[in-house]
């Protein structure tokens, strides 16, 4: 039985395919012979070395996912971390110097409870030409008042732990998708897309423009759509639906300066903001200022400070 007449298209492709095959196969042993033998040994014998950053960030609030997690105090951040081929362990915690305790809307809270979280996070990242894709789980470990019993003593209630993906490209505005999920104290998706741009000022310092917005799904009756006087339901009684919105936006200013190879010093300043009245009523309804009218609670932020970083 004859075979099956194959298409001169067919035929041109694999012709096609094979030419740039072998074309690309005799540049690159072309390129790699006419490097000097010494050249190309250096960079085969070059190993990929483990990276560590020690960063110390003081600044004048926290604030996380547009949650006010301070009030009117100074927060030292420190940060450690490990990477190698695309595997990294951080390690970050939060040092209030003067914790402000919602529950009585006071200061007046002890020495033991200046160290509010501390927070692992075990990433992977890995490049494909121009896309960047990483996917981490970050254990969020909380100590602060409000995270024990009346008495500031009590185990800790509301650790939480996430998982996320993210997805990059290396290009204009350097575009960033975030996606993650908590799912231990919270059930939330919470998803941020943000891009940035550094203008170079000279040799040792930059400018970096960035910008974010997010989105936030609630999984269960702990975050729900939050009325304009501050109440959770509706006129009948029933509970209002979970929050599924626009959440908060970030615009931020920072100018990275760096003196040497292993030290950069960054002044920075971020607004936070809602994006949504949702939103707005979301961050008013979780702000920290109790001793205040619902109407007259902050919904924005402005956050100040400066990170140092020691880079091996």
């Amino acid at each position: 039985m004859r075979g099956k007449k194959i298409s001169p298209i067919v035929w041109l492709a694999a012709l096609m395919f094979f030419c740039g095959t072998v074309a690309g196969a005799a540049a690159a042993t072309s390129a790699e012979g006419s490097k000097k033998p010494e050249q190309r040994a250096e960079q085969k014998a070059e190993p990929v070395k483990p990276t560590a950053d020690l960063t110390v960030s003081v600044l004048s609030n926290y604030i996380s996912k547009g949650d006010e997690l301070s009030r009117n105090s100074i927060v030292i951040q420190p940060e450690v971390f490990l990477g190698y081929k695309g595997l990294s362990l951080a390690i970050w915690g939060n040092l209030d110097t003067r914790p402000y305790l919602s529950e009585t809307c006071t200061y007046k809270g002890d020495k033991r409870q200046n160290w509010t979280e501390t927070d692992v996070t075990l990433a992977y990242n890995r490049s494909f030409g121009i896309v960047n894709a990483g996917v981490a789980y970050a254990y969020f470990g909380n100590a602060a008042f409000w995270n024990s019993d009346v008495t500031g003593a009590g185990p800790d209630m509301k650790d939480d732990q996430e998982v996320s993906l993210t997805l990059g490209l290396n290009t204009i505005l350097a575009p960033k998708l975030k996606v993650g999920r908590s799912f231990d104290s919270t059930q939330i998706w919470y998803m941020s897309l943000g891009v940035s741009h550094t203008f170079p000022i000279n040799e040792y310092v930059g400018m970096t423009l960035a910008a974010s917005a997010s989105y936030l799904i609630s999984q269960d009756e702990n975050r729900l759509k939050i009325n304009s006087n501050g109440t959770d339901r509706k006129p009948d009684g029933s509970l209002n639906d979970r929050y599924n919105n626009f959440h908060d936006a970030v615009i931020s200013l920072t100018l990275p300066v760096k003196p040497t190879a292993y030290l950069t010093v960054t002044p920075q300043i971020s607004y936070i903001f809602p994006m949504v009245d949702d939103a707005k009523y979301d961050m008013m309804f979780r702000s920290m200022q109790c001793d205040t009218t619902f109407a007259d609670r902050q919904n924005s932020y402005l956050v100040g400070g400066m990170s140092v970083t020691l880079s091996f």
